[in-house]
C-alpha cells in the first residue's frame, strides 16, 4: 500500500464526554477516505490501557468480573486504564497490585495491541510481571473482581481446556490472549516445553536444572526467571531458589546465585 492510500481527518466533533475522569469521548470525524470520498466516522476516543501476565509461585492470576456492555462475566488478565501522564509500566504495576494484591519488582514489555481498531482509539500495552510480593487488593469503586490462579498449561491451552470443562471460564479478552501468545514464544526460546503440573519435584527440578546449566549468557535473565518459576515455583524449594535469584538479579552476586541455583536444582532432581 502506498502513502496515498490513507485516511485523512478534516474535523472532529465531540458528542459526549464521560467515564472515569471524563476521559472517554464519543466523537464523529469528517474524514477523507483513500478513494477521495468524504464520510462521517464515529468512534470512541478512549485512554490507553494495560494487561499484565504475572507469574508468582508457578501460577498466573486471572480476574473475572461482570462487564456491562456484554452483560456477562468476562475472564481476563489483570489490567485497566492508564492514568493521564502515567507511564504504561507504572500503570501495569498499579493495576496488578490493585486487582490481585501482587506487587511486582519488574515488568517486561510485550508490545501493544489495538483493542477495537475500527471503533476506538484505545491501545492496550501488554506486560509480563515477576518478582512479586503478595499483599492486599485495592479495587476501584464499582469493581467486583474474583481472582482465579491457574497453571501455565491452563492459560496457554485455555481454549482446549475450556472445551473439556477443565476451567469454568476461558480468557475472553483479546488483549489478554495476545499477552499469552507473546509470552509463549520467549518461554519456548528459554527452555522449551515446561514441566507438566502433575510432574513430581525431581522431574520438574531436572527440567529447571538443564535451563540454568545451559543458560545463554546473552539471553534476558528476567525471562529465564519466569520460565523457572513456571517450572518449579509451585514447590517451596523452587520458590526459595527463585527468591534468591531475584534478590541477586543485576547485582555483584548474580553469577554466584546462578551457580548455587544450578547446584540446588541438581540436588532436587536427584531426590536430595
Amino acid at each position: 500500500m502506498g502513502n496515498g492510500a490513507r485516511w485523512r481527518r478534516l474535523e472532529s466533533e465531540i458528542l459526549f464526554t464521560g467515564g472515569p475522569k471524563d476521559r472517554i469521548r464519543l466523537a464523529v470525524d469528517q474524514a477523507v477516505r483513500p478513494d477521495g470520498a468524504i464520510v462521517a466516522y464515529p468512534h470512541v476516543a478512549a485512554p490507553d490501557s494495560v494487561r499484565v501476565l504475572a507469574v508468582h509461585h508457578g501460577r498466573v492470576p486471572m480476574v473475572t468480573q461482570h462487564h456491562y456492555l456484554h452483560n456477562t462475566e468476562i475472564t481476563d488478565l489483570p489490567g485497566g486504564l492508564i492514568d493521564e501522564g502515567e507511564d504504561p509500566a507504572d500503570a501495569a504495576r498499579r493495576e496488578l497490585a490493585e486487582e490481585t494484591g501482587l506487587h511486582a519488582s519488574w515488568v517486561y514489555p510485550l508490545g501493544v495491541v489495538a483493542t477495537a481498531r475500527s471503533a476506538s482509539t484505545e491501545t492496550a500495552h501488554l506486560f509480563l510481571a515477576h518478582g512479586c510480593v503478595l499483599g492486599e487488593t485495592n479495587l476501584d469503586a464499582g469493581e467486583a473482581v474474583a481472582t482465579k490462579w491457574c497453571s501455565w498449561q491452563e492459560l496457554a491451552e485455555v481454549d482446549v481446556m475450556a472445551v473439556y470443562g477443565a476451567i469454568p471460564q476461558a480468557l475472553a479478552d483479546a488483549a489478554s490472549l495476545a499477552a499469552v501468545q507473546r509470552t509463549q514464544a520467549p518461554m519456548r526460546a528459554v527452555g522449551g516445553a515446561l514441566p507438566e503440573p502433575h510432574d513430581d519435584l525431581p522431574t520438574a527440578a531436572y527440567a529447571a536444572y538443564t535451563v540454568t546449566e545451559l543458560r545463554d549468557p546473552i539471553a534476558d535473565e528476567r525471562l529465564t526467571l519466569v520460565w523457572l518459576d513456571l517450572a518449579v515455583g509451585r514447590y517451596p524449594e523452587g520458590a526459595s531458589i527463585l527468591a534468591e535469584l531475584e534478590r541477586a538479579y543485576g547485582g555483584p552476586d548474580a553469577e554466584r546465585a546462578w551457580t548455587r541455583a544450578t547446584e540446588r536444582l541438581w540436588a532436587l532432581s536427584q531426590g536430595a
